[in-house]
């Protein structure tokens, strides 16, 4: 009878064995490859992330300007302009920076998108009257306040920042406020000097001017003022501004926010109300107070 004896199975030196894997050498050239397939690639594309980040900047600005100021060319039926955004609602450009000293980062123009800060708190929107001292003009009233958010931050974030992800530059006036806003774009590898994008603001405020036509005006007693929200000045009624032209046939008032506003004319004891949208344009308005027809009679 046969005799079936076990396998044997030899074993293998460690030369003899099989390898698997990649040495320490193989792996540092396959890393290195991939370093430069990498750099090309994010070099073929930086061009199109740049001009994305320049568009999204430019696109950034002009919210910003729009919720401040409103959107431009916008009219009734009628063909009467509408000027709407934050100055108009408030009387005055958003705060570049809280006041609220136990805030250590400051958060700028806070007040276009916060219903939580100050102003959304305390000046709500609704009609406000005209003061009654030291000349009435409660019986003026005017739709004002605030009624945001103007400006949507971009989910996930709680301040406005470029695309690059630094804060917005802001410009003021001689007088502290925001005139401006800019972003400066980094250097690319074949420029020189940086570009700058800027929303200009400054047509936030205007003059307004204007004729009083009068029969008599060497005889006639004018004053002529403007209504505006400020909440600067009073949370409860309309700040008045007086005429700063002292001829009684013509009237000029500077630095007025854009937005629905009252004219108010006091001539010999007669009133006459004028409600215009103050454009950034600033045209001049004009009042008919003649009474020839009156002085014929007499």
């Amino acid at each position: 009878m046969a005799r079936i004896c076990p396998a044997k199975f030899s074993r293998r030196s460690p030369h003899q064995r099989i390898r698997a894997g990649l040495t320490l050498l193989e792996l540092m050239v396959v890393l290195v490859i991939l370093a430069i397939v990498a750099t090309v690639a994010v070099q073929s594309l930086q061009p199109q992330v740049d001009s994305q980040r320049f568009e999204s900047a430019a696109s950034l600005l002009e919210e910003i300007k729009t919720a401040t100021l409103g959107p431009a060319q916008k009219f009734q039926l009628d063909g009467t302009p509408i000027v709407s955004g934050f100055v108009a609602d408030v009387g005055r450009f958003p705060r570049i920076e809280t006041s609220d000293e136990d805030v250590e980062d400051l958060l700028p123009l806070t007040e276009l998108w916060s219903n939580e800060n100050q102003l959304a708190i305390q000046f709500p929107f609704q009609f406000r009257p005209g003061p009654t001292q030291p000349v009435d003009y409660s019986t003026i009233r005017l739709p004002c306040g605030w009624r945001g958010p103007y400006l949507q931050l971009p989910i996930g974030t709680q301040s406005l920042v470029d695309p690059w992800g630094r804060p917005l530059e802001t410009v003021v006036n001689e007088m502290g406020t925001l005139e401006k806003l800019q972003i400066t774009v980094p250097l690319s590898n074949n420029q020189t000097e940086p570009q700058v994008l800027s929303a200009n603001l400054s047509g936030g405020k205007v003059e307004v001017t204007g004729k009083v036509l009068l029969d008599r005006p060497e005889s006639a007693t004018v004053r002529i003022a403007l209504l505006t929200p400020d909440p600067n000045s009073s949370l409860t009624s309309l700040t008045v501004f007086d005429d700063e032209d002292k001829q009684p046939g013509s009237f000029l008032f500077s630095r007025v926010p854009v937005g629905f506003r009252a004219l108010v004319a006091d001539v010999n004891g007669k009133r006459q109300i004028k409600y215009l949208q103050v454009t950034p344009s600033g045209a001049p308005v004009v009042f008919d107070f003649q009474s020839r027809a009156s002085a014929i009679n007499e």
